[in-house]
């Protein structure tokens, strides 16, 4: 970006890059809360939506069912004029009345278990924005510097860029080495004190 100054071109210093990127990041983080709880509610959604499907799949495909409700039905009595039906026993229905809180007892725990799974993903979220937030400062100068770096091996060539690759890995192999070596050290330390 430029702005013209006094009839010349200056381009923005890298802190207003940083200041602008901060100010993106803060409005990603306001957007990932709401993006979390329309992801709940969607999964919630989805859970209960698939959970009554699957108890009424159930009920309508059950051979055992079928067959109570069919042996609690009354059989076909000759025609007698004036004959009033006997209701059904109370034992199919309570029979059938029983497997069916069973059925929907099983689908609210499938239910229950998807919303602590959706509430633990968006726990996990929250958890790293706020690590993300916490570390702003250095996450931006890391990000800033390593764009730099970039557009610079861009525009210096293949050569360059390859050797700044190389140096870079080389660099990062080299300190992330140097802290493993460091945390034996403080073990070992720790553990013979």
């Amino acid at each position: 970006m430029t702005t013209a100054v006094n009839g010349r071109a200056e381009r923005n210093s890298l802190a207003q890059q940083i200041d602008r990127l901060d100010l993106i990041l803060d409005g990603l983080a306001d957007g990932l809360n709401e993006a979390v709880a329309a992801a709940v509610k969607e999964a919630v959604g989805v859970a209960v939506k698939d959970a009554v499907a699957l108890v009424l799949t159930e009920l309508l495909t059950s051979p055992e069912l079928l067959e109570r409700l069919r042996g609690a039905a009354p059989a076909p009595a000759p025609a007698a004029p004036a004959a009033k039906k006997q209701p059904a026993g109370p034992g199919a229905w309570c029979r059938a009345w029983t497997w069916l809180k069973g059925r929907l007892q099983q689908a609210r725990q499938g239910c229950a278990a998807a919303l602590r799974g959706a509430a633990a993903v968006g726990v996990g979220l929250l958890g790293w924005l706020g690590v993300v937030r916490r570390y702003r400062q250095p996450l931006l100068l890391a990000l800033g510097v390593g764009g730099a770096l970039g557009l610079a091996a861009f525009f210096a060539g293949p050569w360059v860029a390859a050797a700044a690759g190389w140096l870079g890995g080389f660099t990062a192999a080299l300190a992330a080495q140097a802290v493993l070596a460091v945390h034996r050290f403080m073990r070992r330390n720790a553990a013979s004190a």
